[in-house]
């Protein structure tokens, strides 16, 4: 589970910026895109949501994928830590799925998990690694 997770991350970047792509294509068009892009497009509407939501994801796997690594060359096998690698993939996989659609509750409350699947992780790669958490 942990190697999927960090998959998840990586791939949540690369799906997000494919849905910024169609967004942007799909609102402003293939002329926009295939320009140098020096005229700003609005953040309103699904464009500013694609936008945002890449903009989170590339933030959430720079915290965690790091430490996710970490785990699994110190060969984390503990549940604890296979279960917080399915929560975190979950959670974003939800975030991403809800700010696209103005889910903003549910989003919020996802994005709380995956934070927290983080602190977690991080804990137990310390831990695994000798260090006490500070």
């Amino acid at each position: 589970m942990l190697t999927l997770s960090i998959i998840v991350a990586g791939a949540l970047v690369w799906i997000s910026a494919i849905g910024q792509h169609v967004g942007n294509l799909t609102n402003v068009g293939a002329k926009w895109v295939m320009s140098d892009r020096s005229q700003a497009i609005s953040s309103e509407g699904f464009i500013g949501r694609s936008a945002r939501t890449l903009r989170n994801n590339v933030e959430s796997g720079a915290m965690y994928i790091p430490v996710a690594v970490m785990a699994l060359f110190l060969h984390q096998s503990a549940s604890i830590t296979a279960v917080t690698a399915g929560v975190y993939a979950t959670a974003r996989v939800i975030f991403t799925l809800c700010y696209w659609l103005k889910i903003n509750s549910l989003r919020s409350l996802s994005w709380l998990v995956g934070m927290i699947c983080i602190a977690v992780m991080t804990v137990l790669t310390l831990q695994a690694m000798g260090l006490p958490p500070t």
